[in-house]
């Protein structure tokens, strides 16, 4: 009998991350000059910003960053809340104390701040991304707009399924630093490595991860760099999508129409074959492969190839298999319906390929149920496994 999961590449952490080779043009100098506050839109600062390409000759103060209301609204369901991010918060203290160091990558740490009370319980914890410094080979033009491209982005968003950036401060050494919401239940590439995942569990985890993208598509930002160390969880079991280091801004809010992507970025096993090819590309689209990526090895807690090139042989095997209208093997242990609906995320052709909204229309991703507090839509409990345990709880002490 053939071992189909012997053929299956496991996952390794940040498989090949490929960096941005595109520099935003956002930057908070020309986000602090903006006026414009129309409540029936979104995105509009972040968009706004995006269409100037003025110069400075300082870095902007972090203090000359303007309260920025969140007012977007879009068809998904979620309750959209208005958020305020501060104008004139002088140090990172006021969130509190480093308590832990989460990990370390080319360009920031990561690290969790406790906020404690006067009876010396925590109050509040925070996630920190810690930039790095400005290298010495880098005009301060360029290492703001790398610095502040990510907060622009995702400053913006109020989705239950996307992490929330908090604000953009400066930390006692003069370094930025991203304050995000805190998600103490680990990622879901931790989460896959477990192997505890039940099917209830693997499902909910992949209708949340199109929640959040569809979210995202509709106020016109493609992610570019969607994996399962790049979606995190709660306790109570919400997935939430974090780092937009590296997205795109496809579509204004005034524009019907949105333009392509350029540049090869992301993680190699998740990118999107159109992606590799010289020339623009759907980011939008591009997502919903990542996305078909991130399903398989939720399902089966390994990929189905290295890369999407015809020269990989797993690749250029499942190439062969759709010109023949046959099923490929390594789909085998899946069910009818997830074959169809990953078939359909993992179309080669992305004019052919369904988008995120569709997929939320899909009757079988319908029929997934969701949790909420631990209780999913048919009101049965509804526990998710951790990938690791919180560093923290409200009620550690100091």
């Amino acid at each position: 009998m053939t071992s189909y999961s012997a053929n299956i590449h496991r996952l390794s952490p940040g498989d090949i991350w490929l960096p941005d080779n595109r520099a935003s043009p956002m930057i908070i100098h020309d986000l602090a000059k903006q006026k414009i506050m129309t409540p029936s839109t979104c995105l509009n600062l972040t968009s706004t910003a995006s269409s100037i390409t003025s110069s400075y000759s300082s870095a902007s103060s972090v203090n000359s960053i303007p309260s920025i209301h969140n007012t977007c609204s879009n068809q998904t369901n979620h309750s959209t809340t208005t958020k305020r991010h501060r104008a004139h918060t002088a140090s990172l203290k006021e969130y509190g104390e480093c308590y832990r160091r989460l990990g370390q990558g080319t360009t920031a740490v990561v690290m969790v701040v406790r906020q404690l009370g006067e009876d010396g319980r925590s109050e509040k914890l925070y996630a920190i991304k810690q930039f790095r410094k400005k290298r010495k080979q880098e005009s301060e033009k360029e290492y703001m707009k790398k610095l502040t491209s990510e907060f622009c982005i995702s400053s913006t968003f109020s989705h239950p399924n996307v992490v929330e950036t908090i604000d953009l401060v400066l930390d006692d050494r003069k370094r930025y630093c991203t304050v995000m919401e805190y998600c103490p239940g680990g990622d879901l590439f931790t989460c896959i490595m477990t192997e505890r995942m039940s099917e209830i569990e693997k499902l909910c985890c992949f209708k949340q991860m199109l929640q959040g993208l569809a979210y995202l598509h509709s106020v016109g930002v493609a992610h570019r760099d969607l994996k399962p160390e790049n979606l995190l969880l709660t306790m109570d079991g919400k997935l939430k999508i974090t780092d937009f280091g590296v997205s795109d801004v496809f579509r204004f809010p005034w524009e019907s129409k949105g333009r392509p992507s350029h540049g090869l970025v992301g993680s190699e096993p998740y990118i999107a074959p159109e992606a590799f090819e010289k020339g623009d590309y759907w980011g939008s689209i591009s997502d919903v492969w990542s996305a078909g990526i991130v399903f398989y090895c939720i399902c089966l807690g390994g990929l189905a190839w290295h890369v999407a090139k015809k020269s990989d042989p797993s690749y250029a095997s499942y190439l062969g298999s759709l010109e023949q209208s046959k099923l490929y093997e390594l789909f085998r242990p899946l069910g009818s319906n997830e074959r169809r609906v990953l078939y359909r995320m993992l179309d080669p052709n992305p004019s052919n390929r369904i988008t995120s909204s569709e997929l939320l229309t899909d009757d079988w991703v319908k029929s997934i149920a969701v949790c909420q507090d631990s209780i999913d839509s048919s009101g049965r409990v509804h526990k998710h496994t951790e990938g690791i345990q919180p560093v923290c709880s409200l009620s550690s002490k100091k």
